[in-house]
């Protein structure tokens, strides 16, 4: 058997560095027009496959309808057709001068349009299939597309140094890798999960107002995130949300044996309490708040908020 060959870069860190450099984390309008085309070329396929002749209309569709006093893609406003939705979806991504939002939002389309495909589809359950079984797989069909397509774009993005992550429950903001592709992820994808449908809800607000930037924005952001661990309890003990708060809702999930319960967690499950219930009463929406968010507050409760969660998870 061939084993793995090294290339040059895998052999030579500074071969590495020179061939592919850390660039930090960029925003997409500090990005050059050539970077944005060259973006679009290695992500080119994606909008070009067969099906596409379906998606990219609908995620034109989607911008007008959602933005209609901007209606950024006016071509298509005055004639729909294919190649109109096509020439207004590549000159939104290539041309669209500092305003990060629209080519994000326009990706954000996109990616609704994978998904719409097979959103009242199915698939068979099998005779020797549990019905957990089936509803796992069944998730990961109505996915199949959507994590192929966010795959690249977030290879692609990494290599640019773009600070955002496109996951199942929209786009997140960009942080190591490591908690990213172990934290973020694996949760994400979990929770995509029908039963965890409020949770979804929560966290996805949660993101939207973070990528506000906006002191408000960081202050509702903070109050959804630890809204979604409430509702993620409330399911797990009750089935349903709109049942108990952190302060009760926790004890009686390990009481259940729910959650994890020893020395070390249950420790570390007082401790985000406590801060959870600080940072909402302080600086969240849920209570007239002493002061607002910042970015690094927020953050640090997404990041807990998805801790947490993946601690009972898995």
């Amino acid at each position: 058997m061939i084993g793995k060959f090294n290339l040059w870069s895998d052999l030579n860190p500074e071969a590495a560095e020179t061939l592919h450099p850390d660039l930090g984390l960029r925003d997409w309008d500090d990005l050059t027009c050539t970077e944005k085309e060259k973006i679009w070329f290695y992500l080119e396929r994606y909008f070009t496959r067969n099906n596409s002749a379906e998606r990219i209309p609908l995620a034109i569709y989607i911008l007008n309808e959602k933005h209609k006093y901007r209606s950024y893609a006016e071509t298509f406003l005055r004639e729909r057709s294919n190649a109109n939705a096509m020439r207004d979806f590549q000159g939104i991504i290539i041309n669209e001068r500092k305003n990060k939002h629209v080519v994000l939002e326009l990706i954000s389309c996109f990616s609704r349009a994978i998904l719409i495909e097979r959103l009242d589809h199915s698939i068979s359950q099998k005779e020797d299939e549990t019905d957990e079984q089936y509803e796992e797989r069944l998730t990961k069909w109505k996915y199949e597309d959507f994590d192929e397509f966010a795959y690249r774009l977030n290879d692609v993005f990494g290599h640019f140094g773009v600070n955002v992550v496109l996951t199942r429950h929209g786009f997140i903001p960009k942080q190591d890798k490591k908690i990213v592709k172990e934290i973020y992820e694996p949760v994400l994808k979990s929770l995509s999960n029908e039963k965890w449908k409020p949770v979804s809800r929560d966290l996805q607000d949660a993101f939207k107002d973070f990528q506000s930037k906006t002191k408000s924005g960081y202050s509702s952001c903070v109050t959804h995130a630890v809204s979604a661990i409430e509702a993620f309890l409330q399911i797990l003990l009750y089935g349903e949300t709109g049942k108990g708060t952190l302060k009760t809702l926790i004890p009686n999930a390990q009481k259940k044996g729910l959650i994890p319960k020893d020395k070390f967690t249950d420790q570390i499950f007082k401790n985000m309490e406590a801060i959870f219930a600080r940072e909402r009463k302080e600086t969240g929406d849920a209570h007239p708040k002493k002061e607002y968010a910042n970015e690094k507050n927020s953050l640090m409760v997404l990041n807990l908020t998805m801790v947490f969660l993946q601690h009972c998870m898995y």
